[in-house]
């Protein structure tokens, strides 16, 4: 088959028939005839049951992109040569593709990780016109995993803000309210795996970008622990915090995903089967004797919406009443900490990183990103306090989080704004950045919604490498029942 037929097969869709092969237990089918409505596992049974290829599954999801990303925003790039030239390989059964979790899967990687061969413009002017000649390391396990490439989705100007309202590549519109934000920067990221239109999408997160558009648009977004995935190749600004992870629409999904692209601590193998089992246990342990750290009185727990405070507080109850040992812990973290020692590192970094850009075309800068070079120097005494700040924070975070087994807290305080505002983009940086400043993994998992049916976000963190464990703990909020199943 030549490239033009392959194109000519995903372009008209041939997924209609896949309902009628009984491959598949009824339980594992999805209700609707659409195999972008599959999780990550119900994909991998309908392949080795024969019941899907890998072509129908793409064909279904670029089928989908093309209906419903014009109005929605979340890809700036779609990557059809190259999702293309990555299905023939998987059907070509060459030894060197694994049947793992990501075999097949459709995934959409952030705009600031680079990929061979596709347009990587990381929401700037700076790099519109870019075609990198080999991917980040992130999408490279990606692709050896056996994963689909679709495209890349839009971010915020170079990672650097949380609504994704681009004004070089338009904004994405949140897919629960499309008169509302997606979050950022991962916001592209977040809308597609929302949507349907990707099965998994990669985000990057230097203060909240992958938990803060998980949490407005109601999916999971796993920031790993501090250098667990890599960033090479991906167009970070600030390496004191910047994280690559994951969103997804289920937390068994993230932890099938991420057990496939994790190598283990020690750099002999892959974490594999061995992180699924530690998922699976917890999530089979249930919350009876796990220790709950409720991160208030203080910072988390301030100035939350109504809507965002009764899901918490009811997320919270079904915990104690499930057996967890719950209680209030007190956080080391202050009112003026984001600018005693977040702020200067940021920006500091962030000038570091693009100077040289910033002397030579400043037109490629929008006028928001251009403030950060035009404030005052960062005097080195300033940020040599940061510095030591962050560390002293790492210890005492990683101090408290040795005596449990999560600590909880909302993700945003607030649900998704509108995009014709107000939007208080500190507020809704509030609660995820202390964990970027400490390097230990956070999850944000949806626990309900307002009143309006917005979604708010649950924000799980642990101890350093225990993420098999959080999302076990996400997996079980997300079986929590809603309100309207409980009334």
């Amino acid at each position: 088959m030549t490239r033009r037929e392959w194109l000519a097969a995903l372009a008209a869709g041939t997924s209609t028939q896949w309902m009628a092969t009984a491959g598949l237990p009824l339980h594992q089918r999805s209700s609707q005839s659409d195999p972008t409505a599959l999780s990550v596992a119900e994909l991998g049974a309908a392949y080795g049951a024969g019941v899907l290829t890998p072509l129908e599954v793409t064909a279904a999801y670029l089928a989908r992109i093309d209906a419903r990303n014009p109005d929605l925003g979340a890809y700036v790039t779609v990557s059809r040569d190259r999702a293309v030239d990555e299905t023939r390989r998987l059907l070509a059964g060459r030894s060197s593709v694994p049947r793992g979790p990501l075999f097949g899967v459709p995934v959409a990687h952030k705009d600031l990780l680079k990929t061979r061969g596709v347009r990587t413009a990381g929401g700037s002017r700076l790099y519109e016109r870019d075609v990198p000649e080999e991917d980040a390391d992130l999408v490279a396990r990606c692709a050896s995993a056996g994963a689909v490439l679709l495209g890349k989705t839009n971010t915020h100007e170079l990672g650097g803000g949380v609504t994704t309202i681009n004004p070089f590549f338009g904004t994405t519109h949140n897919p629960r309210d499309r008169t509302r934000i997606a979050g950022g920067s991962s916001g592209g990221s977040a809308a597609a795996v929302v949507a349907r239109l990707a099965l998994v999408s990669t985000g990057s997160d230097t203060g909240g970008s992958i938990r803060i558009p998980a949490a407005l648009c109601g999916c999971v977004g796993l920031k790993p622990t501090f250098g667990w995935l890599p960033t090479t190749g991906v167009l970070g600004a600030c390496p004191t915090f910047d994280h690559v992870g994951l969103l997804t629409r289920s937390a068994e999904d993230a932890a099938l995903a991420f057990s496939v692209l994790t190598p283990a601590r020690d750099g002999s193998g892959i974490v594999g089967d061995g992180f699924v089992a530690t998922y699976r246990a917890a999530v089979t342990r249930g919350w009876r004797g796990v220790r709950v750290g409720v991160a208030r009185p203080g910072h988390f727990f301030a100035g939350l919406e109504p809507g965002v405070r009764s899901a918490i507080e009811r997320t919270i109850g079904a915990m104690a009443a499930g057996g967890a040992q719950v209680r209030d812990v007190q956080t080391p973290i202050s009112a003026g900490l984001y600018a005693e020692m977040f702020d200067p590192i940021a920006v500091g970094e962030i000038r570091a990183t693009y100077a040289e850009a910033w002397k030579t075309r400043p037109d490629a800068f929008s006028k928001d990103f251009a403030g950060v070079f035009t404030g005052p120097r960062i005097a080195d005494a300033v940020l040599a306090r940061a510095l030591a700040a962050r560390e002293s924070l790492q210890r005492s975070m990683e101090s408290l989080l040795a005596d449990l087994d999560v600590l909880v807290a909302p993700t945003v305080p607030v649900v998704a704004p509108r995009i014709d505002g107000p939007i208080d983009g500190m507020r809704l940086l509030q609660n995820t950045w202390p964990f970027n400043a400490a390097r230990v993994p956070a999850v944000s998992v949806p626990c309900g919604a307002d009143a309006d049916g917005r979604p708010v976000g649950l924000q799980l963190a642990g101890a350093p490498f225990s993420e098999a464990r959080l999302l076990g703990f996400a997996s079980l909020v997300e079986a929590m029942p809603s309100p309207s199943a409980a009334a």
